[in-house]
């Protein structure tokens, strides 16, 4: 099955490639079919099971999935994919590369649904797709072999779609409820311009040095309040990462949000990385920690909406 690649787009500052989640997925798998570890497990399955003869790595369980149904073998395709499912869902090494492998297989199934997702709901295209991978790891985990033991890879691939509806649509709400924060207290942050970096944010002009270590400035008190990581990549101007930082940090300076309050927003609507050195996982691709991580979020903003007056906080500015 050939890969989808895609070329690392560059942020506005065009120094820090960003890796959108199919290049690192291409990109993780391959090293999965270098590793003579895999190799070794996949052998032994091959000679366990009939059905995966000849088989060396993991693409070649991938190509023989691939083969059966192009022949029209559905009863071989269900059997090995019964085979993967039933394997994913114990643990240690054998039960990780059986679910990578199992999803892989969904892969082609996946990019479809995240492209008809994304054009349903008009959200970025890498949180769609990720949206949808996650939904696809998750269902592969969970699915009921006893219950559902017949067309596996059809069963896996609804699940999956219904799945990714269902936290596409929160993800909505959320977005909602984060564009609603920024506007709440855009007004008064800005008025109280003593804590905002809002005239390196929005400005038009050129950047320039002082600039330059305003932003850098605003990421060393993100990173010394527990908003990002230490490591986080440098802020550019006229990015989402920008803005949520400042006004989390104005907010918790006035007494509008508590830290830990804060650091729940960060981590959500933060929480996507630009290191291609990390394994790329936004919130909404954790399973019940993302659910989990997601109310935290919204508890913490609809703290700050349901203040009756925020203009109370200017004493503190």
């Amino acid at each position: 099955m050939a890969s989808t690649q895609h070329t690392p787009a560059l942020d506005s500052s065009e120094s820090t490639p960003r890796y959108d989640t199919l290049t690192l997925m291409n990109r993780d798998w391959d090293v999965l079919c270098r590793d003579l570890r895999a190799a070794d497990r996949i052998a032994a399955w091959a000679g366990e099971h009939p059905d995966l003869a000849g088989a060396t790595g993991p693409q070649d369980v991938v190509d023989k999935i691939s083969a059966y149904y192009r022949r029209g073998d559905f009863d071989g395709h269900d059997r090995v994919m019964h085979l993967l499912v039933e394997r994913a869902g114990g643990t240690g090494f054998d039960a990780h590369l059986a679910w990578r492998v199992a999803v892989r297989v969904l892969l082609p199934k996946t990019v479809l649904m995240a492209k008809t997702q994304r054009r349903s709901y008009g959200l970025p295209w890498d949180d769609v797709c990720a949206t949808v991978l996650g939904a696809a790891f998750e269902v592969v985990r969970t699915y009921p072999l006893d219950r559902r033991p017949r067309r596996i890879y059809n069963n896996l691939a609804l699940d999956t779609l219904q799945l990714t509806r269902r936290i596409l649509a929160a993800c909505l709400d959320e977005v909602e409820e984060v564009q609603e924060f920024a506007a709440g207290i855009a007004p008064l942050a800005t008025a109280e311009g003593h804590a905002r970096y809002s005239h390196v944010v929005s400005s038009e002009e050129p950047d320039t040095p002082h600039r330059t270590v305003e932003l850098a400035d605003l990421l060393m008190r993100a990173a010394q309040m527990e908003l990002v990581d230490a490591n986080e990549p440098a802020l550019s101007r006229h990015e989402a990462r920008t803005e949520v930082l400042d006004l989390l940090l104005w907010a918790v300076e006035v007494g509008a949000l508590k830290e830990v309050e804060a650091q729940r927003i960060a981590r959500y609507y933060l929480s996507t990385s630009q290191r291609p050195e990390q394994r790329h996982m936004t919130t909404r691709s954790m399973g019940h920690e993302g659910d989990l991580l997601r109310q935290h979020a919204s508890r913490a903003v609809r703290t700050l909406r349901t203040k009756s007056d925020l203009a109370q906080y200017r004493a503190a500015a």
